[in-house]
């Protein structure tokens, strides 16, 4: 029983050891989707560079192009902040399953915060609550260019299946830079809700053609990363990505990576604690993917 006068002092081992139980580890799904970088910038500036055309043969003169900038956007980091209170009194009567399970509930408050924005993305991917350089939706049927390309389209309805996942391969390779030039998309992930795993590791690990009565291969085996998570809202929507692009231009700004701080109370004889973490993330670009929102 810890009895001392610098309690709090005693009990922060105590306290620490058992919210890292509860946070357990930052889900994995954040250095898989987004290039993760330290940042001292409270508002970050994100900028679309302009494509050139197609190189030309050579005929004595250097054929030079201009380059426009294209979108230019910011984003905001933000504080998230969850604190907890122990009470001496319940130390001093050995209530250790209050003493390590506060802990822990913090832990896993933080963990959930982080998921739930990792996840932001996907979960949102068909309003405006996050958008990409354009000012629209991650996925759109409509997304703009400034640089005088077509508008283009990652957007579909389709659920999932052998069928829809060769439909929405070929779109991606058929996106388009911001001028128009063909752009070199390479769709390696499906990544869907835990409702949708059975389906979607049966198209990319089957031997034959899924649901079908013959003995032709399936084209789509071993193609495929999958990642399937609880924390997709929606039990149908499904995304395609090319993991490369997806990285590049889903950015994740750490300017303050989580911490687990203390102090004292003595007016009400209680240890404080709490988690803090400031950051800001965004998709810069929605070339990288294409989703389906199901009905």
């Amino acid at each position: 029983m810890i009895t001392t006068g610098n309690w709090p002092d005693a009990l922060e081992p105590i306290a620490h050891t058992n919210f890292d139980a509860g946070f357990d580890k930052v889900p994995a799904e954040k250095e898989m989707f987004y290039t993760v970088r330290s940042s001292k910038k409270l508002t970050e500036t994100m900028l679309e560079l302009g494509d050139i055309g197609v190189t030309g043969e050579f005929t004595g003169t250097v054929n030079y192009d201009d380059v426009s900038q294209g979108y230019k956007f910011t984003v905001t980091a933000k504080q998230f902040s969850k604190g907890i209170k122990i009470q001496r009194a319940f130390v001093e009567t050995d209530q250790l399953d209050v003493v390590e399970g506060l802990p822990k509930l913090l832990g896993r408050s933080a963990h959930n915060r982080l998921a739930t924005d990792i996840y932001f993305p996907f979960n949102n991917a068909f309003n405006t609550s996050i958008t990409t350089l354009d000012t629209l939706q991650l996925c759109s049927a409509a997304h703009t260019s400034n640089n005088g390309g077509s508008n283009q389209s990652n957007r579909g309805t389709s659920g999932l299946s052998a069928v829809a996942v060769e439909a929405t391969r070929i779109k991606m390779k058929n996106f388009l830079t911001n001028r128009d030039n063909r752009f070199d998309v390479n769709p390696d992930t499906i990544i869907c809700s835990e409702n949708n795993f059975e389906a979607a590791y049966e198209i990319i690990n089957a031997n034959g053609k899924v649901d079908v009565a013959t003995n032709n291969p399936n084209v789509h085996k071993g193609k495929y990363t999958l990642i399937h998570s609880v924390w997709m809202d929606d039990a149908d929507n499904w995304f395609m990505a090319d993991s490369k692009l997806m990285k590049q231009w889903m950015m994740w700004n750490d300017v303050t990576k989580l911490e687990f701080n203390q102090a004292k109370n003595f007016d009400d004889y209680a240890a404080k604690y709490s988690s803090y973490m400031f950051y800001s993330y965004i998709p810069r670009d929605w070339r990288w993917t294409f989703g389906n929102e199901v009905s």
